[in-house]
């Protein structure tokens, strides 16, 4: 677990409430935009998650407020949601009860699952983190299992790393490490790890290439 990564969780851990709030009231600002936003994540997870039967385990890294494990619950599946940080565990815990305090770059896996789903979480990694969570999660998947995950593009932007927080949208009132990666040293990574890239595209932001979106399977 890399230093950066670190601070950042003890972050979250003491401002994960405030993260909560202001998510809400910047959803409020521009409800319709928030919906489609939340409705274009929902297709997109039941598409690529359609080919697993009903009951399979599903595993999220980094639940926050619960929205997607919901969902995925909704679907017909056995989700078990997970944050670090006790204000996001509690949100959680309150749509569904299979919740865990759980650390991707410290915490084992204790049970083997169909599908892992980690939505805006490595962005805080460094690439050493990115890539020790990648091989947790191919040895915590069945064979044929899922990972979806996402990662913002480096190529929308001026620096490869820095501190940050928002005065809006996700604003937490202290700077958190962000990452960004370039596609190819992503695929780099991946590559090492006996994953398959089952689908990738771009989203977000003006240009629609905010987002990495990576679909990979075991």
């Amino acid at each position: 677990m890399s230093i950066e990564n670190k601070k950042t969780v003890e972050i979250y851990e003491r401002k994960a409430a405030t993260y909560l709030k202001t998510t809400i009231e910047h959803d409020k600002l521009d409800e319709e935009k928030a919906k489609r936003k939340k409705e274009k994540l929902h297709n997109f997870i039941k598409t690529n998650l359609d080919s697993l039967e009903k009951g399979s385990k599903v595993f999220e890294i980094g639940s926050a407020d619960g929205e997607n494990a919901k969902y995925i619950k909704e679907l017909g599946y056995n989700v078990t949601a997970s944050d670090i940080a006790d204000a996001f565990i509690d949100e959680t815990k309150s749509k569904i009860e299979n919740t865990i305090k759980f650390n991707v770059l410290e915490d084992d896996f204790k049970d083997k699952y169909s599908a892992v789903f980690a939505w805006r979480v490595f962005v805080h990694f460094t690439k050493e983190d990115l890539d020790i969570a990648l091989n947790k999660v191919y040895k915590a998947l069945e064979n044929g299992g899922i990972f979806i995950f996402n990662i913002m593009n480096r190529e929308t932007k001026t620096c490869d790393e820095e501190w940050v927080d928002f005065p809006n949208e996700y604003h937490m009132d202290a700077e958190r490490y962000y990452k960004y990666f370039l596609e190819e040293d992503v695929n780099n990574l991946i590559s090492k790890t006996g994953f398959k890239i089952k689908s990738f595209h771009k989203e977000g932001g003006d240009n629609k290439n905010k987002w990495l979106v990576y679909v990979l399977k075991k």
